[in-house]
């Protein structure tokens, strides 16, 4: 990996996107990069481990359009007043089984699963060793996450962190990111 030409788009202490450019097969259909998640200092996924391109902008891109057209959809009012971890559990607790709650956490509602497929965050494999949530804080994204397994730091696993980000911000960022990608991938080296 040639970090020369390592980009980070937005802020690295809050929300941010790293960014080296990759490289394309010889039909140039198929594209490789480093695109990793920023949240509050910390790189989401193995800095090493390339994405496959196509599939993480996809994603990054659904994600984008959802905060930005539709917003409200990562907003409940049982999130009011909750600590973070009572917020991470009602998300997750949206998509599990009954046997699977905390029992510190049973008390709290279930509430539809719709809530845990709105504020679940998923991009590609570089995020899948983060149990990554996001919700609506004062009209900005409360970002909440939680190390799950390797390549996680051994330091991160089941601790919670959380940053809050103006949402403008957080939308600007990502359309810079997506325009960068979009301009560079087609003059990626054929390997």
């Amino acid at each position: 990996m040639n970090t020369e030409n390592e980009i980070y788009f937005g802020n690295e202490d809050t929300f941010a996107i790293r960014y080296i450019s990759g490289y394309t097969g010889k039909r140039k259909k198929y594209f490789f990069a480093y695109c990793h998640l920023v949240l509050g200092g910390q790189i989401i996924g193995d800095k090493e481990e390339l994405c496959y391109l196509n599939a993480w902008t996809y994603s990054f891109n659904f994600l984008k359009e959802q905060i930005k057209n539709n917003f409200n959809s990562i907003c409940h009012p049982e999130f009011n007043g909750r600590t973070d971890r009572e917020l991470f559990e009602l998300i997750w607790k949206a998509n599990q089984c009954e046997d699977d709650y905390e029992l510190e956490f049973v008390h709290l509602p279930v509430l539809d699963n719709r809530v845990w497929s709105n504020c679940y965050i998923s991009i590609d494999e570089t995020t899948d060793a983060f149990l990554i949530t996001m919700t609506e804080l004062n009209g900005k994204i409360k970002f909440l996450w939680e190390g799950w397994r390797e390549p996680c730091p051994t330091d991160r696993i089941g601790k919670l962190f959380s940053v809050v980000v103006d949402r403008q911000f957080v939308i600007e960022t990502m359309e810079k990111c997506l325009q960068t990608i979009e301009n560079e991938r087609l003059n990626y080296p054929i390997k």
